[in-house]
């Protein structure tokens, strides 16, 4: 009769053992915490986020009303959309203000950002309260709407008795209109508190190697700087670019999408269809919008490259 070996475990093994055990329940108890954060945000989105699209999406094929039954149109509204020369004047303008926006408020902060890192620290922090003041929304409109008034606004009076001017129409332009919509972001807005952060993040032995190699101030912020905030950038610009294009309350309060639809955009318009109770010609619209906006981005974050180093 064969005698059956019997295995010894050794405390070696038996260490090896418990720890594997361990390390078990620590990965099974951090999936269950991720997904018990997860999971809020999660519902979050597809209650708030895309529910509505899908729901949005399907009305767009309806003759949708707030009351009655609803029936099946196909793409009736689309097509009233894509013939009506309103919406192509709401697009080129909020293509228009979209450009002018993000080439205007935001790169001019990132080297504003750049200059201020460069002043003594007593004249950074005071430049940085000037520049970077809050103020509220409802009140710097009421501002604004002053400073352009074309018979007694401040700017009025700079542009003839000062400059020596011809009466400036400012807002009542439908030339000038985006560009001084865009202007009051030269001055108060932009990402500029986040460019600073990220600066602050660089390594100072990356400026003194390129000091010792000797680098010029520009060519340190493009060698350098630029590459380094180029993970912010990304980030910044593409907020910038979904903000820009879905813009409304600001033109909306100063404009009104005058003069002659000069300064009304996509929002703007879907606005006024609502208004208008053109409910499906609105969602079909917004939908339009949706789709513009989401293949920007996605060709925008194939092409720009975060990776500093890249």
């Amino acid at each position: 009769m064969a005698q059956e070996s019997v295995r010894v475990t050794t405390p070696l093994e038996t260490e090896d053992q418990g720890q594997e055990q361990v390390q078990t329940k620590v990965t099974r108890r951090g999936r269950i915490e991720k997904w018990l954060f997860l999971t809020p945000a999660v519902l979050f989105q597809i209650s708030w986020g895309w529910y509505p699209l899908v729901v949005a999406f399907l009305l767009s094929f309806t003759d949708a009303r707030p009351r009655g039954p609803i029936s099946w149109t196909g793409i009736e509204s689309y097509t009233r959309v894509w013939n009506d020369p309103l919406t192509w004047q709401a697009f080129q303008v909020t293509f228009t203000y979209a450009i002018m926006s993000i080439v205007l408020t935001f790169m001019i902060p990132i080297f504003v950002a750049i200059l201020l890192m460069e002043m003594p620290p007593r004249h950074m922090r005071w430049m940085m309260l000037l520049w970077f003041l809050p103020l509220s929304g409802i009140a710097s409109t009421i501002l604004w709407r002053y400073l352009y008034n074309a018979q007694y606004g401040l700017f009025q009076y700079v542009a003839t008795d000062v400059l020596g001017l011809a009466p400036q129409p400012f807002l009542n332009s439908g030339d000038q209109v985006i560009f001084w919509l865009i202007f009051p972001g030269i001055l108060l807005f932009g990402p500029g508190l986040i460019y600073m952060a990220g600066l602050q993040g660089i390594p100072q032995s990356y400026y003194e190697a390129a000091e010792v190699e000797g680098a010029s101030f520009w060519r340190k912020i493009w060698t350098i700087t630029l590459p380094r905030l180029r993970p912010i950038i990304a980030m910044t610009l593409t907020f910038a670019i979904i903000g820009t294009l879905q813009t409304f309350d600001w033109p909306q309060i100063m404009t009104g999408g005058q003069p002659g639809g000069a300064s009304r955009t996509v929002v703007m318009y879907l606005y006024s269809l609502l208004n208008n109770l053109r409910y499906a010609d609105a969602t079909a619209l917004a939908i339009v919008l949706f789709a513009v906006i989401f293949i920007i981005t996605v060709i925008y974050r194939t092409v720009f490259k975060e990776d500093p180093d890249a």
